[in-house]
């Protein structure tokens, strides 16, 4: 603003000087060597700028070349001038890195504020377009302008820590408008390119989380090792990761892979449920159905679960259906007043069809502890039976009671007959519980 005032002062005086001195042009009479020159005094004051103009220009001509082939003899003519201006860029130049000290501080405590103040008397001092370039770039990524900042550091052409910083505001960018998919590409690029860059590992680490892409989680871990996302891997999240892992080897068939994940899990989480449950599904797939009883028999004593029942009739699904009920009767004996024990009775009679035993064993579950799957095997067992009231009656009963024969989301509440890592409603990570 003050400058464009001074420029039409300037311009004001120059144009009242010009129109003053046509009003009053005089006349100049020059006498030399006996000749005799007269013209007005507008042309000779032109004639005057243009021969002083022109001896500049020479003066500066001749500098140049005398600069060129005699530099110490223009030195020896101008040395104090010279000494000056060099005075004045040395002066320059300590102020600007004294500055630039001051801005780097500034960055590394976070004031980005008086970061942009300092720049803006820095590039005043220094005018090189890559310095300046690059404190633009850091300050609009410390602003979170990520679009400006990528434009900056592309300026850098092909050096590999400018495609590293073009590349962390594309991160940035596409994590700021929720695009996780292009943000684990541009992640995965970065940590090519630096592979030391644990922050960037922990982002992709978070997304892999998010996205439930438990296998490039596991890695990020095994590569860079447990103590980088020590704030964000819990011993409940090794167990959640490797449970999660280990139900996608059971559904491909990898049995022997499941296993071997679900020990990581409860290794990190003792009788964690869904590795149990698919440590034991996974050895009756390879056939070991011996260990499979040892190990429900000795849960049972320690801390008796319905899954474990179903898990243990599933060993005996191809016996007669007396033979069945007979080997799940033996189970619940090691816990004889366990209601849980008869229940699990009355569940693998009514799959065997054999209704009065469900019906036997549903009502002494209920005489011990009223529960949404006793009332509810009961119901179906009279239904069976065709005891239609019976069935009104009971159903109507297990609906006042809460479901306690599914995992349930404690977020929103959705029922799942399976465990898995996130909810399929809301999508939140490792909610889901057995609904007891």
């Amino acid at each position: 603003m003050f400058t464009i005032l001074w420029l039409l002062f300037v311009s004001a005086i120059l144009s009242t000087s010009l129109v003053w001195m046509l009003d009053h042009n005089g006349t100049v009479l020059v006498r030399w060597f006996g000749y005799e020159l007269q013209t007005d005094v507008l042309t000779a004051a032109l004639i005057a700028v243009f021969f002083l103009i022109f001896i500049v220009a020479c003066s500066y001509i001749l500098t140049r070349i005398l600069a060129i082939k005699f530099p110490q003899l223009l030195k020896l003519f101008f040395r104090r001038n010279y000494t000056r201006r060099l005075e004045k860029v040395l002066d320059r130049h300590r102020q600007a890195f004294k500055m630039m000290s001051q801005m780097l501080l500034a960055f590394e405590a976070g004031d980005e504020k008086v970061a942009k103040k300092l720049h803006s008397r820095f590039s005043k001092l220094i005018k090189n377009a890559d310095i300046n370039h690059f404190f633009l770039g850091k300050i609009s990524f410390e602003n979170k302008d990520f679009s400006r900042s990528e434009e900056l550091f592309e300026r850098f052409g092909e050096n590999s820590h400018a495609k590293i910083l073009v590349l962390k505001s594309k991160l940035e960018l596409a994590l700021q408008k929720e695009d996780e998919t292009s943000a684990i590409a541009y992640a995965k690029q970065i940590l090519l390119l630096k592979k030391s860059d644990f922050k960037t590992a922990y982002a992709l680490f978070l997304l892999y989380k998010k996205r439930g892409m438990w296998q490039g989680a596991k890695e990020l871990v095994a590569q860079y090792g447990e103590q980088y996302f020590r704030d964000e891997l819990q011993k409940r999240d090794i167990a959640v990761m490797n449970c999660a892992l280990a139900i996608e080897s059971y559904q491909q068939k990898k049995f022997l892979q499941a296993v071997k994940y679900a020990k990581i899990a409860l290794k990190a989480e003792n009788n964690f449920l869904p590795a149990l449950e698919i440590t034991m599904k996974s050895w009756l797939k390879l056939g070991f159905n011996f260990k499979v009883a040892w190990k429900i028999k000795s849960l049972w004593r320690e801390n008796p679960h319905l899954i474990y029942a179903e898990i243990y009739d599933l060993i005996n699904r191809r016996l007669q259906p007396k033979d069945r009920i007979k080997a799940i009767k033996k189970l619940a004996d090691i816990k004889p007043d366990l209601a849980l024990g008869k229940l699990a009775v009355a569940l693998v009679a009514y799959r065997c069809g054999v209704y009065n035993i469900a019906k036997e064993f549903a009502h002494l579950a209920l005489m011990q502890e009223k529960t949404y799957r006793a009332y509810k095997v009961l119901a179906y067992s009279e239904k069976s039976l065709g005891n239609f009231e019976a069935f009104k009656k009971n159903i109507a009963k297990a609906q006042m009671l809460s479901v306690d024969d599914h995992y349930a989301c404690n977020s929103c509440g959705h029922l799942s007959s399976r465990w898995s890592a996130k909810c399929s409603s809301c999508g939140l990570y490792d909610s889901l519980e057995w609904n007891n």
